[in-house]
């Protein structure tokens, strides 16, 4: 359909003409119709394309969950992985890449799984140290039971005594375990940071009277000029002075020396609370100082004891990020102990004598 063309002949007005054209048109409704199904085709190829992108995006981005949710699965039912074949190295799929979006989650369950081990570990050596504890006392009263069929009442009291303290001091180990677990787990209710030196004074007195009949000298000697703090259980404090300070006492022949300082640390480093204890008794010889503190490990039965105070208090000690180290004392030629553990910045103050 065109415009009206407007026509006449000369001196008279122009007459309105309609100009009809005809022609074909199946050519251009098949050309249309092509057009019409190519653009169909790419759609639909399109949506097809974009759909297979997203699908093997989600499964290539969560292939790490997907291995994540496999090592809790083996951590959880270790045994059934085992039988199935697919246990793995937990510390090796802790550590595989996982890319930036999911390493904050990845480092987080590392961080658990360690924390746990930890627990787990410790766990097994209260229990293991309660049972060589006890059996002691218990092979004691069994030999008696089996020699003399009367057992002096003050015997079984003495040794159900020993077993008491045992128990009880297990108990406090175990809750301090767990509050130094929450303390790890909730900083803000960690425990206030406890004057070490206080501390070492107060055992210092307690060991002079458990030791009186040795007549031993105990000399305490703390840096000038700092207040050496410690954030964390002072129950745990006093049980790691307590079997290092009985040691000491047990094996000393006149002197027991201690000395406290704090090392300030900085940006890099933080400061450290170092503990030196040192006797003048007999030490140990350098091949038994590498396997000393094992659990019930004793070089001489000559003097009273069970063999788990070193061990204890390396345990301990190293349980709140420490060092327990054993050496010759240089100045009274018996064993030396030295203990760091992480100090809490405080203002410099002159010690008053």
């Amino acid at each position: 359909m065109v415009p009206l063309v407007a026509l006449g002949m000369a001196g008279e007005p122009p007459q309105p003409v309609r100009l009809t054209v005809y022609g074909p048109a199946a050519a251009t409704w098949a050309s249309l119709q092509r057009i019409d199904q190519t653009l169909a085709l790419a759609g639909a190829a399109l949506v097809l394309l974009a759909v297979a992108l997203c699908w093997l995006q989600v499964r290539v981005g969560l292939a790490p969950l997907r291995r994540l949710e496999a090592l809790l699965a083996t951590i959880r039912n270790p045994i059934s992985a085992a039988q199935e074949g697919a246990l793995v190295d937990v510390q090796a799929m802790l550590a595989a890449p996982t890319g930036r979006d999911l390493q904050p989650l990845q480092a987080e369950l590392a961080s658990l799984w360690e924390h746990n081990a930890r627990v787990v570990a410790r766990a097994r050596a209260h229990a293991s140290d309660l049972n060589h504890a006890l059996k002691k006392p218990l092979a004691l009263l069994s030999a008696q039971a089996s020699s003399d069929a009367a057992v002096p009442a003050a015997d079984v009291q003495r040794q159900v005594q020993a077993m008491a303290q045992v128990i009880d001091r297990c108990q406090a180990r175990t809750f301090s375990d767990v509050l130094h677990m929450q303390a790890a787990m909730h900083p803000a209710t960690a425990a206030q940071p406890v004057d070490v030196a206080q501390c070492v004074a107060e055992v210092v007195r307690m060991m002079e009277r458990l030791h009186a009949d040795q007549a031993l000298e105990w000399a305490l000697q703390v840096q000038d000029g700092t207040t050496p703090l410690w954030r964390g259980e002072r129950t745990d404090l006093e049980e790691v002075l307590g079997n290092l300070l009985d040691n000491a006492g047990k094996w000393a022949a006149s002197a027991v020396r201690i000395g406290l300082a704090m090392e300030e640390g900085d940006a890099a480093q933080p400061p450290q609370v170092v503990l030196q204890i040192e006797d003048d008794g007999p030490g140990m010889a350098p091949h038994h100082l590498q396997a000393a503190g094992q659990r019930g490990l004793r070089f001489d039965d000559s003097v009273q004891g069970s063999g788990l105070g070193l061990h204890i208090a390396t345990q301990m000690v190293q349980a709140y990020g420490g060092e327990l180290s054993l050496g010759k004392s240089a100045l009274l030629k018996g064993l030396s102990v030295r203990v760091v553990l992480p100090g809490v910045q405080a203002a410099q103050r002159q010690r008053k004598a």
